[in-house]
């Protein structure tokens, strides 16, 4: 568990205020990591440092997340779609190995279960054995990465490049998800990954694509323009909403997307500090209360950063801000887990 991770009565405060009222009584996380310390020795230090996220913490079993659930949403029922995490270094094999015991061992009266999974799959592995394993298994799709080929984020590669068309062929037959983190500095607003995108709709019209990040579009800016280009071609994907704080994005999302193809996300371990984000000329600035390499010249005074509630209740709050300013308890019910489980349910039970 992350020595950082405490509940003050801070964050009481804001839970109270802010977010029990209006949170629905189950929530279904669809992004979230869980990778034993055993299966990340191989990561590199260097991978650690050139990553701000990883600094924080990047390693979750499922006890720690029976704790971080129990401890951020009290008195809620917990549902999650896991992942490993996609980074070099990581066993992924044996990680995906792992999730699938956690999804046959279940406590079916456990309030945060893992009631689904998606493998992390690397090209190099055989689509073959990587087929035969999602059955097996009972995966509810493949979790491919760009950062397991190019080896940083938002390098210049294409989607094909990180995930080949002979997994695709897999999840197309069998009608199962991915989940994609798009590569390019521009995300989602990216020509080359729109065209790719679609492209992906296209020859395989029967896999369920899920964007996460909603594209990694952490600034308005970057949703407007690919909508702008994608118009009603939007509409064939599915987005969760992971590490998107943006309350314009929110909102943006409700009102141009079907409302229907909209899950949570936590990205947990990732967020787990306490901190905001702010916006500014297309870019965004993450500020925390705990001391990390990436924080540690920040300007922020200590009266600052001990007035920072998690960050996941801030993502709550301005989530929640354009949930009801939209759509009200309904749309919170449906966003927060009735979506997740109607898309795990119909794809598990095809």
């Amino acid at each position: 568990m992350l020595s950082y991770f405490e509940k003050t009565a801070l964050d009481e405060e804001f839970f109270n205020k802010w977010i029990n009222p209006r949170l629905p009584q189950e929530i279904f996380d669809m992004h979230l990591h869980v990778t034993r310390p055993c299966d990340t020795v191989g990561v590199p230090q260097s991978t650690i440092d050139g990553d701000w996220a990883m600094q924080c913490g990047f390693q979750m079993e499922e006890s720690d997340l029976d704790h971080y659930c129990r401890t951020l949403w009290p008195g809620r029922r917990v549902w999650c779609n896991a992942f490993p995490m996609p980074i070099r270094g990581v066993d992924l094999m044996s990680a995906n190995r792992h999730l699938a015991a956690l999804l046959q061992n279940q406590n079916a009266d456990a309030p945060v279960q893992i009631r689904a999974a998606e493998m992390a799959i690397d090209p190099s592995f055989s689509p073959e054995e990587c087929e035969e394993m999602l059955l097996r298994c009972g995966f509810l799709g493949y979790k491919p990465y760009p950062d397991l080929v190019s080896g940083r984020k938002g390098a210049d590669i294409r989607i094909p490049d990180f995930l080949p068309d002979a997994f695709m062929h897999t999840l197309d037959r069998h009608k199962r998800a991915v989940t994609i983190h798009l590569p390019r500095a521009e995300r989602i607003a990216s020509p080359l990954n729109i065209r790719e995108l679609l492209e992906l709709r296209q020859k395989f019209p029967d896999a369920k694509i899920i964007i996460a990040h909603y594209g990694r579009s952490y600034n308005i800016e970057v949703i407007q323009k690919a909508y702008a280009e994608m118009g009603r071609d939007i509409e064939g994907f599915y987005f969760d909403n992971a590490a998107v704080l943006n309350p314009q994005v929110h909102r943006f999302m409700l009102e141009h997307i079907p409302q229907d193809r909209i899950f949570y996300g936590s990205d947990m371990p990732l967020l787990l500090w306490h901190g905001k984000r702010t916006w500014e000329n297309g870019t965004y600035h993450n500020h925390a209360r705990e001391q990390f390499r990436w924080n540690a010249n920040a300007p922020e005074s200590e009266a600052e950063r001990s007035g920072y509630t998690f960050f996941l209740y801030e993502q709550a709050k301005h989530l929640l801000d354009a949930i009801y300013s939209v759509g009200g308890r309904a749309l919170a019910e449906k966003v927060y887990c009735k979506n997740a489980k109607a898309f795990v349910t119909s794809v598990l039970n095809q």
